[in-house]
C-alpha cells in the first residue's frame, strides 16, 4: 500500500467518525434562555380528556420540527429536551401517541431569549 493511499484511507476514516459522530448527538441544547425555550404545557381541559399534543414549528437552529408528546391531563407537562423559537402551532389529542382525536390546535408565539428554560402554553 503506498504512503498516499493509506493517508487518503486515513483521513477518510477520520472524516466518516466525525460524520457519525454529528448524527449521534443530533442538533443539540440551547443554552439557558437564549436560542429557544423548553414549552412548559399546561392543560385547563377536563383531567382524562386530552392524553398527548403534537407541536410544530422551529428548533434551535431554525429548523422545522414536529414533536408527539404524551401529557399530564389536566395537569401541567414539562416538555424537556426539545427546544422551540417563534410561531409553534399545538394540536391536542384526547388519544396517546397523538393518533386520533383531535380536539383543539392553536398557534403561539415562543420567545427567542428568555431569563430561564422554560415558557409556559395553556391549552384549553
Amino acid at each position: 500500500m503506498s504512503k498516499t493511499f493509506a493517508t487518503r484511507a486515513a483521513v477518510a476514516a477520520g472524516s466518516l467518525a466525525l460524520a457519525a459522530t454529528g448524527v449521534l448527538t443530533g442538533a443539540g441544547a440551547a443554552s439557558a434562555g437564549s436560542s429557544g425555550q423548553q414549552i412548559s404545557y399546561t392543560d385547563h381541559y377536563s383531567r382524562g380528556y386530552r392524553h398527548s399534543i403534537e407541536i410544530y414549528g422551529f428548533n434551535q437552529n431554525g429548523e422545522e420540527s414536529l414533536g408527539c408528546f404524551n401529557i399530564n391531563s389536566g395537569g401541567t407537562t414539562n416538555i424537556s429536551g426539545w427546544w422551540w423559537r417563534g410561531d409553534v402551532t399545538i394540536k391536542a389529542y384526547n388519544s396517546y401517541n397523538c393518533q386520533n382525536g383531535y380536539q383543539w390546535g392553536e398557534h403561539f408565539s415562543v420567545p427567542y431569549s428568555q431569563s430561564g428554560d422554560w415558557h409556559p402554553i395553556t391549552g384549553y
